[in-house]
């Protein structure tokens, strides 16, 4: 098949079936073989700044199966080294104005894909779950961001249905020394036409809007389990967490700008509802710049049927991506 981003698939003589291989690669071209190029209907891909590795995203009419050939199990998320830095030790030295102690390099991002487990989020008209939506994003932006900038490594707060604990999450950020938490969601509204994206920082809501996206947001916390420690933490350090983001508010506002601009460009006939602030738990206690992005109405079914599609999941993810790329090379004039 030859690959034209967005275009109809044009089938090549395969060999085995389900196998892909390149048969020609050029500089400006690739040609593949697949036997179930009939089945495929459009193809999209990434490119890493060197040229070196190319993700190509297959879009098919209907499921595909494809042969199993071994099974080691599920992979296994590498244990976190433990940080230098008790939480509330960082904590009182952002509140009094010092500089972050790991901020210095850009090497780390962590994507929080919402919900999740026994927390399905909000639930389109047609039944989509919120919590796969979110998750599909954050691994495609995972993989994104693998090949565009190679040296930040991506931490997922969860990588499967599993439910974690909106306390959890930014301590898990915090735990890898983050440089930037970006929190993935999906919108919800009682009136069916709403629609569109937007993009919050933490801080004192200004809109009912905003802070109706908040109290469906943060209805999950209902759902942590009080004895569990990973929704505990020392009250003093998540109350001196909450003063430090006022450190890191401008940076947190301008990512926020950045990915609308790019989600706008990704998806120029949805609505931007721009940029907005409110008070979201899975964003309060990070020490670093956090946003929340919700990618698409949900409750709206023609947004419903975008987030049940690839192109639009990869579009977003890649917006994101973008976003992070901009940020990352233009944080030292974000103060």
């Amino acid at each position: 098949m030859d690959i034209a981003c967005g275009a109809p698939v044009e089938s090549v003589e395969g060999s085995a079936p389900y196998w892909v291989d390149s048969l020609w690669v050029s500089d400006d071209r690739t040609v593949l073989s697949c036997l179930a190029a009939p089945r495929v209907t459009a193809v999209d891909y990434a490119t890493s700044p060197d040229g070196s590795v190319t993700l190509v995203m297959l879009r098919a009419a209907d499921p595909l199966s494809f042969p199993e050939l071994g099974w080691a199990g599920p992979p296994v998320e590498p244990e976190a080294a433990g940080s230098a830095y008790s939480d509330s030790s960082i904590a009182q030295a952002l509140s009094q104005g010092e500089p972050s102690p790991w901020l210095e390099d850009f090497d780390v991002v962590v994507l929080d894909p919402g919900h999740g487990g026994r927390d399905p989020g909000a639930v389109g008209p047609r039944g989509t779950l919120e919590k796969d939506r979110t998750l599909e994003i954050a691994l495609l932006a995972r993989d994104l961001l693998a090949l565009r900038m190679p040296n930040v490594r991506v931490v997922l707060t969860r990588s499967d249905d599993s439910y974690v604990p909106l306390a959890a999450r930014t301590r898990i950020a915090n735990r890898e020394q983050a440089d930037l938490f970006v929190s993935i969601h999906c919108n919800a509204a009682v009136r069916r036409e709403a629609g569109g994206f937007e993009t919050f920082f933490l801080s004192l809501a200004r809109t009912d809007d905003a802070r109706a996206v908040s109290a469906m947001e943060n209805a999950a916390a209902e759902l942590d389990d009080p004895s569990d420690p990973m929704a505990q933490g020392d009250a003093l350090s998540f109350l001196l967490a909450d003063m430090s983001q006022s450190v890191f508010l401008h940076q947190s506002s301008a990512l926020a700008s950045i990915v609308q601009q790019n989600l706008s460009r990704e998806w120029p006939d949805g609505c931007d509802r721009g940029v907005k602030q409110a008070g979201f738990y899975v964003l309060r206690g990070a020490f670093m710049p956090s946003i929340l992005v919700e990618t698409a109405f949900i409750s709206n079914p023609r947004e419903e049927a975008l987030l049940e599609s690839l192109d639009f999941r990869f579009r977003a993810a890649r917006a994101i991506v973008a976003a992070i790329e901009e940020f990352a090379m233009g944080r030292g004039s974000i103060r």
